[in-house]
């Protein structure tokens, strides 16, 4: 796998983490009572807590080894796991 693929990869995951917290944001707030999006939500919950934590470590230590390939790809990745890493804090501290 070249360093582009390996860019839009981490940027599909990062991009599918933070489609899936805004969309478990948007349920919870409007009170949306869905019993298959409970369900799914329970099963996804820690393996997006993992993404969220592990993709921007993996940046940061690419960008030490000096192997990103696009910095306009680099920079949007980053910017969508830190919009994440945000929502997430919101809503444990407001929404709790």
């Amino acid at each position: 796998m070249n360093k582009l693929k390996l860019e839009y990869t981490r940027l599909t995951l990062a991009f599918l983490v933070f489609v899936y917290v805004v969309t478990h944001l948007f349920i919870y707030i409007n009170r949306v009572e869905s019993q298959w999006f409970q369900t799914l939500a329970e099963i996804l919950t820690i393996p997006s807590l993992i993404l969220i934590i592990a993709i921007p470590i993996w940046m940061i230590i690419d960008l030490a080894r000096k192997k990103v390939a696009d910095k306009s790809i680099f920079n949007l990745t980053f910017f969508i796991s830190v919009i994440s890493i945000l929502l997430i804090g919101f809503a444990m501290v407001a929404l709790n």
